[in-house]
């Protein structure tokens, strides 16, 4: 999520044209809540709980970037 939105960031400040359906300032609040919120995310809700317990991590513990 972080990579996707920086990438929206570049992409909306170089005005490139969202596909449908794609709000790029949509996917900077989303990078942003998660890069300053991480702390209080409910990451059963995110699937990242998932992608820690296949990554071998404690399902509290933090995904792989």
């Amino acid at each position: 999520m972080m990579k996707l939105g920086e990438a929206a960031n570049r992409m909306m400040r170089l005005d490139v044209l969202a596909p449908d359906g794609i709000e790029w300032a949509l996917a900077v609040a989303n990078r942003n809540f998660i890069i300053h919120q991480y702390d209080q995310i409910d990451r059963g809700s995110t699937g990242l709980a998932e992608v820690a317990r296949t990554d071998g991590l404690p399902s509290s513990g933090c995904a792989r970037p």
